[in-house]
């Protein structure tokens, strides 16, 4: 069987069916190449909103209009995660919209309340899991088979592995964690990603941090740190008419992964490079083998301390282009009791991941 993993799926601004009037024009290549696959997952970063009432403290909202999840539809996406930071951002009434539009259009859903979904494709046995990380900074993120996301916890995720093997089902695992903007994972999310490994082989995706990362073989497992963006605008708040983040040409070039399974084992796998331009989502275009190659060699050919600066220099240069569009009126509008609660909200968040990850 062909399955196809996408990275943020993100259907708001020129992406949405409401600004552009040629939105299928816009995905034509890509939902043509989607439709010979035979499953196809992605991570659903937006949530469908009626009421529009942003949730919680955090420094930037997205959601999507209704009628958009027909663009899922077109796209023939079986199945999305709802395990990211954004999916509880318009609350409690744009995650049960969420959930109702997908029941309703025939999508399945994974990532939250403890729920998994098992299928069967031409006699492989999947088992679809979704995790939303601390390291994230989430919006509702719990212990697993309570209401709201799936926070990522290597215990849970290991039960849930060997229960998997029992049972013949190659698990399928999608983690939501890191940081953005940088092409190189933690080592944290490594050692983790490859311990899975010893429990049963499987799939491991990731996104959140809107850039691709590397790809590795570990045993008999296939592990995609990140698959970066598969579509995402600039992202704007109230604060200010500049947009918060801008794509740059790294946000906008990324890769879907597809991957054989014959007889429930990863049999081979293909990056198929994507690229979100402004006049199409463009395929065979963004980035390729090669570039992937070279992010997944730095793991292991760095020390510890080369690896955690090399990742470091990105995400400075990355706020420095930030801190360059920063005035006296933009910090005198965050002086406001929503940014004191992000703070706290940080640090109860770090104090959580070192709780639910057990490095190995």
């Amino acid at each position: 069987m062909k399955l196809v993993l996408l990275g943020d799926i993100a259907l708001f601004g020129i992406l949405s069916k409401r600004n552009n009037s040629n939105i299928e024009i816009y995905f034509k290549d890509i939902a043509d190449y989607l439709s010979i696959a035979d499953y196809v997952i992605g991570n659903l970063e937006t949530p469908f909103s009626v009421k529009q009432k942003r949730n919680g403290a955090k420094s930037a909202y997205i959601y999507s209009d209704v009628e958009n999840v027909e663009i899922l539809k077109y796209l023939h996406i079986d199945a999305v995660t709802l395990a990211n930071n954004h999916i509880f951002d318009y609350g409690k009434e744009g995650y049960e919209t969420t959930k109702q539009l997908l029941k309703e259009n025939g999508i399945e859903y994974f990532g939250s309340e403890g729920k998994s979904v098992r299928l069967t494709v031409d006699e492989n046995k999947l088992s679809l899991h979704g995790f939303c990380c601390y390291s994230t900074n989430p919006l509702n993120a719990v212990q697993y088979g309570r209401y709201g996301v799936n926070a990522f916890n290597t215990e849970v995720v290991k039960e849930l592995f060997v229960n998997d093997k029992e049972d013949g089902y190659l698990s399928i695992l999608s983690v939501h964690a890191g940081l953005e903007h940088v092409n190189y994972p933690s080592l944290d999310s490594v050692s983790v990603a490859r311990t899975f490994a010893s429990y049963n082989d499987y799939i491991y995706y990731g996104h959140h941090p809107h850039v691709a990362q590397g790809i590795e073989m570990h045993k008999s497992s296939l592990i995609a740190y990140s698959l970066g963006n598969f579509c995402f605008d600039d992202v704007y708040t109230s604060v200010s008419k500049a947009p918060l983040v801008k794509l740059s040409e790294n946000n906008r070039s990324s890769y879907v992964l597809e991957v054989d399974i014959r007889n429930n084992k990863i049999f081979s796998y293909k990056i198929v490079p994507i690229y979100i331009g402004k006049d199409k989502l463009h395929i065979n275009k963004g980035v390729d083998e090669n570039t992937v190659k070279h992010y997944t060699s730095k793991i292991n050919q760095l020390s510890t301390e080369e690896y955690n600066k090399l990742r470091s220099s990105l995400l400075n240069e990355y706020y420095a282009e930030r801190r360059k569009k920063r005035n006296i009126y933009w910090y005198l509008k965050r002086l406001r009791l929503r940014y004191a609660k992000l703070l706290v909200a940080g640090y109860n968040n770090s104090r959580l991941y070192k709780k639910n990850i057990k490095i190995s």
